[in-house]
């Protein structure tokens, strides 16, 4: 499977701990090496093409075009923190 990440999601993802990013890299090899989102663990469909990512209590938006899988954006970035 192909997969793209929208540049907004890399922006929210370089602010996130090393750990949960290691844990994010292990989670797109996988999703390399799948025919479907929903063999990965974690993954659940919401949509006919619209899917959900969850790793610890962050969730992730893919989208599915074809043969691609675009990682969109956080639902839900548990280390997000807002502007004071």
């Amino acid at each position: 499977m192909v997969i793209l990440i929208e540049e907004i999601f890399i922006n929210e993802l370089k602010r996130c701990p090393e750990s949960f990013q290691s844990a994010f890299r292990k989670s797109y090899q996988q999703l390399k090496a799948v025919d479907s989102p929903t063999e990965l663990k974690g993954v659940v469909q919401l949509e006919k093409k619209l899917y959900k990512l969850t790793i610890g209590k962050s969730r992730i938006a893919l989208r599915a075009q074809g043969n691609t899988l675009i990682i969109g954006c956080f639902l839900y970035n548990q280390f997000y923190t807002s502007p004071e």
